[in-house]
């Protein structure tokens, strides 16, 4: 069946009568015949069927081509501002696909749940009694110091140590470099003299566990290095690595994140203070970072992360105090050094 346009005029009465005292009704003009043939929907336009500048009117807002004689509100002299805005909300229109947003992702048996926000994945985690470790960032182009810090932290973990020994217990953060593998602070293991040669076998009595939201996971003693003040930790936890980053500047933005007198995971934000800082004098002693934000007991073995990409600076390590008390200046060890005790402890190691 052929369905044909028709082209009504326009009915509207004029207050003029006929003759027989009937209202006259608009005489046909050319203004009054809709434009079948020129007029495109916006469909039309965002599919490229048709461009706007071919199709728009040619007088602002007449429908016959040719200059109008009068002009019923509009002058010439607006027209291309109008052309232009119109021309913009169809880009934007065209552009609002183009986004990217945030996405969470949550693993499931047999696949993984996406959401629109971490907040939204971490209640389904919590409502679901998950480990905080199933939660991952899908990747952005752009991604934001908020992202940066909330796809960090279920890299980040409380670590407890327990002599075995003596019963004593210590307690710091640790981070994940590689698959499996963990980075903390030699002295979270157990504490030492750093003044005296340490043997790693001192440490390797120790009863080491990864927290994690109220989860609790053994971890073996890899290796640990008592003049940097590092160790290595082995458990079973499917989390993806930091990536390190060994260029820094001062005065950057920097983001910590430990678990200071065991509350794990606080995040604390500053600037690198400076470099190439000596704080012990025995041979074989690194040269520190001086980082200006919060520090307390349990910080040691957190991350120091640049806050523009996420990636590991180095790690807390100690707070150089006034009279034996929790405040002063705050170090961390480079990442140069991390990185370097990885390719020796880890087989393949590459970030």
């Amino acid at each position: 069946m052929n369905i044909k346009k028709v082209a009504q005029r326009t009915s509207l009465p004029f207050d003029t009568r006929r003759l027989d005292d009937k209202p006259s009704i608009s005489p046909s003009t050319n203004k009054s015949v809709m434009p079948f043939n020129n007029v495109p929907t916006i469909r039309d336009i965002m599919n490229g069927n048709v461009n706007i500048r071919d199709v728009y009117p040619h007088a602002g807002g007449d429908w016959s081509p040719g200059e109008d004689v009068s002009k019923s509100y509009k002058d010439s002299g607006d027209d291309y501002k109008r052309r232009e805005k119109d021309e913009q909300i169809i880009a934007n229109m065209l552009d609002m696909g183009k986004t990217d947003p945030q996405q969470w992702k949550v693993k499931v048996r047999g696949g993984s749940k996406t959401f629109i926000s971490f907040n939204l994945a971490r209640d389904y985690v919590r409502e679901n009694n998950l480990p905080f470790s199933y939660i991952s960032r899908v990747a952005q182009a752009q991604p934001n110091k908020t992202g940066i810090i909330a796809d960090s932290l279920n890299k980040t973990f409380l670590v407890k140590s327990i002599d075995a020994v003596n019963g004593t217990i210590e307690t710091g953060s640790a981070f994940c470099v590689a698959p499996t593998y963990f980075i903390t602070c030699a002295h979270v293991i157990k504490s030492y003299n750093k003044y005296q040669e340490i043997n790693p076998e001192v440490f390797s009595d120790a009863i080491v566990s990864l927290v994690q939201g109220g989860t609790e996971q053994r971890a073996i003693l890899i290796n640990a290095d008592a003049k940097l003040d590092i160790a290595l930790l082995k458990c079973n936890i499917d989390v993806e690595p930091l990536e390190m980053e060994t260029e820094i500047m001062v005065g950057e933005e920097i983001v910590a994140i430990g678990s200071p007198h065991g509350y794990e995971n606080n995040v604390s934000t500053g600037t690198l203070g400076s470099v190439g800082r000596k704080v012990y004098f025995y041979k074989g002693a690194p040269e520190y970072m001086f980082i200006d934000l919060s520090v307390f007991p349990g910080s040691s073995g957190g991350p120091v992360l640049k806050a523009d990409t996420g990636k590991i600076a180095g790690m807390v390590t100690l707070i150089i105090s006034a009279g034996g008390g929790n405040y002063g200046l705050n170090a961390a060890l480079p990442a140069s050094y991390i990185k370097e005790f990885c390719r020796t402890n880890i087989k393949n190691f590459s970030k």
